[in-house]
């Protein structure tokens, strides 16, 4: 393998799908957010970790958030958002959360590259990563373009709720964990 040649490949994947996540979608996403009193997120695995990102992001913007399966985690309720990250949207402990978030009420949004998957379809919002097909013949472990683009997703989600709220640079620092 031509290990500089795989990093540009790479790199240039995850800029094509992220450049390709629709707009509307990510304005939809922030929307919901901000007008959520909470804000929770979910997913398994890999995207569970990514999503979590958005939970650290929600509470450096001065945001209420917690990460589904904290033993701190409240009840969900009527005003709050659900976001679950599944590349998938098929994911089952994920679908039995989307259909819990439902069930009380709450608004369920989904970061994933399925919007007709289960939990898509139960969804209020999708934004939608448009993924590759699967490659056989790439190198191992080369599928992760999702996630690198799920991290970014959530990303540019914090710089729009930042931007919404007023939030600087200067803000964001004095709420960062401090417990280090």
């Amino acid at each position: 393998m031509d290990k500089v040649r795989e990093r540009l490949r790479m790199g240039l994947e995850d800029v094509e799908m992220f450049a390709s996540v629709d707009q509307a979608q990510l304005d939809a996403m922030t929307k919901a957010i901000l007008k959520a009193k909470r804000v929770y997120v979910a997913g398994w695995g890999r995207a569970g970790n990514c999503v979590k990102i958005l939970s650290m992001d929600c509470s450096q913007i001065g945001l209420k958030t917690h990460i589904v399966g904290d033993n701190s985690t409240p009840a969900i309720k009527q005003d709050d958002i659900l976001v679950i990250g599944s590349g998938s949207g098929e994911t089952k402990t994920m679908v039995i959360l989307a259909e819990q978030c439902k069930k009380h009420g709450a608004t369920l949004g989904l970061i994933s590259g399925d919007a007709q998957s289960t939990i898509g379809k139960l969804a209020d919002i999708n934004v939608v990563i448009p993924t590759k097909e699967w490659d056989p013949n790439a190198p191992a472990a080369s599928g992760g373009s999702f996630y690198h683009v799920l991290v970014m997703t959530v990303d540019i989600l914090q710089v729009y709720l930042a931007e919404a709220l007023g939030v600087t640079n200067q803000d964001i620092h004095n709420n960062h964990n401090n417990l280090e």
